[in-house]
């Protein structure tokens, strides 16, 4: 890789602290960043509190970074539903919600659509391409699951990529010019490779780097989890129709301990290994970074998430770094400007 330019002035970044940690300035502010993976919730139940998370928290949240977040995606969470619809329209309550949100909330929408009810699902992706008002990029049905862990009582059905009918429904996907992605651990990512395989037309992403996993069952054995992990990544970054998300790290491992400063130069550090082995097996114009936000700020500030990639990325040349941090999402989820 060519070097790249040593790291520019530093913006100011707000000053203060939340969720104890604080906001460092942005590296090389100017940056161009598509966000290709954050959530809304806007929950009102009186019975979820804690679950409002709307569009201007986010905005304030990329003000605050100091970073050049010129677009960004929305990936459905489950929450924002339509209660009063029959169950297989319920989730357009979500989409409506955000598109009727237009610039302010995302430049892309991801849709929860089952696409296990074959000629149906499509009168749903139609459906929710009109609430969507033009944003609908890609559709996700996940299959994370774990044997044990605080993850364990997850209701995904593990096996949903195997389905035939899911199957054709990804398909229809690809026929549209759509993306499919799932949420999974990577014990799971040999369900996504079969998946692609079987869908060589569509647009497949595997989101949060397919989850590695350090708790439960794999709890304080992280060597063993990366040997299965990147052995599971070689066979699916085979796939020339995968894209990687890279980001997501951190939730789903043993947090550090309190005592230590939570720093982008720290999270660089944890996350390097990972980072680049992913870039080495897809190629920056199949990887993009993510925030997955707000579901990683138990982790990290969201500045800090950019920092740490940007840190990871200095030996890598301005080309490589523009797919990694905005072309490649522009492409797979087909942004503008």
């Amino acid at each position: 890789m060519v070097m790249a330019p040593a790291l520019g002035n530093t913006a100011d970044a707000a000053a203060g602290a939340e969720r104890g940690m604080a906001e460092e300035p942005a590296l090389q502010p100017e940056f161009a960043i598509v966000d290709p993976h954050f959530h809304l919730r806007d929950q009102r139940a009186p019975e979820a509190p804690g679950e409002r998370y709307r569009a201007a928290d986010f905005q304030s949240e990329i003000a605050r970074s100091g970073h050049r977040v010129v677009a960004s995606v929305f990936v459905e969470c489950g929450i924002m539903y339509d209660a009063k619809a029959p169950a297989d329209e319920r989730s357009l309550g979500e989409t409506a919600y955000v598109g009727a949100l237009a610039r302010e909330a995302a430049s892309g929408i991801v849709a929860r659509v089952d696409l296990t009810l074959g000629s149906r699902s499509e009168d749903l992706l139609e459906k929710h391409a009109q609430a969507a008002q033009g944003r609908l990029r890609g559709v996700r049905n996940s299959i994370a699951h774990a044997a044990s862990g605080p993850f364990a009582g997850l209701s995904n059905d593990p096996a949903l990529l195997r389905d035939p009918a899911l199957r054709e429904g990804v398909r229809l996907l690809g026929r549209k010019g759509l993306a499919f992605e799932s949420w999974l651990f990577h014990p799971q990512i040999g369900e996504l490779t079969a998946l692609a395989r079987a869908c060589p037309d569509t647009s497949i992403v595997l989101e949060h780097l397919g989850c590695p996993l350090g708790l439960g069952d794999y709890a304080g054995d992280m060597g063993r989890v990366f040997s299965e992990w990147r052995r599971a990544l070689a066979e699916l970054a085979k796939c020339p129709n995968v894209h990687a998300k890279i980001g997501g790290l951190g939730p789903f491992w043993e947090p550090a301990p309190k005592d230590i400063p939570v720093t982008s130069g720290r999270l660089a550090s944890e996350w390097k290994p990972w980072i680049e082995t992913a870039i080495e097996l897809f190629g920056c114009e199949r990887c993009m970074f993510e925030s997955n936000w707000p579901a990683n700020r138990g982790v990290s500030s969201y500045g800090q998430i950019w920092n740490a990639f940007k840190l990871v990325t200095l030996s890598s040349s301005n080309d490589e770094r523009a797919a990694l941090f905005a072309r490649t999402a522009r492409s797979v989820y087909r942004i503008e400007g």
